[in-house]
């Protein structure tokens, strides 16, 4: 069973809730285990909906360092800020969509049959929802 939960944040009860609603749906479609969102300005765990056998405060900093070191890459090859990144490891994919003050991550399952594009454009319709949740916060 996935159980969405929070860490400490700054967003209201509110906006929290509204961001785990998000999260909790997002989980099984285009073979989804499970999202975090994290905050990009120090790593905190934000909302997850991934399994609670799954230490996200761990994987919500890693997550945060990723995108964080690929976003100055980024910059550096003059190739303007990073929008998204999508990582395909033995273990299924990572896919990143910034969401203002925060990162959206999303995490498939090994051995799931994914819809790369189904799975992008997800992604972007919920990270937009969130972003839009944050900044009204």
């Amino acid at each position: 069973m996935t159980k969405t939960h929070q860490l400490r944040t700054n967003m209201s009860n509110e906006t929290l809730d509204q961001a785990k609603d998000i999260l909790a749906a997002m989980n099984g479609q285009h073979g989804i285990l499970g999202c975090l969102l994290v905050s990009t300005a120090d790593g905190r765990l934000l909302a997850s909906s991934l399994p609670s056998d799954v230490d996200t405060g761990m994987i919500a900093s890693l997550c945060a360092t990723l995108f964080s070191n690929n976003s100055v890459s980024i910059r550096k090859m003059n190739r303007g800020d990073l929008a998204q990144m999508t990582l395909v490891t033995e273990r299924g994919i990572l896919h990143f969509y910034q969401t203002g003050p925060a990162v959206l991550v999303v995490l498939t399952a090994r051995g799931q049959r994914v819809s790369l594009e189904g799975l992008l454009r997800l992604a972007e319709e919920k990270g937009q929802a969130l972003s839009g949740i944050m900044a009204s916060s």
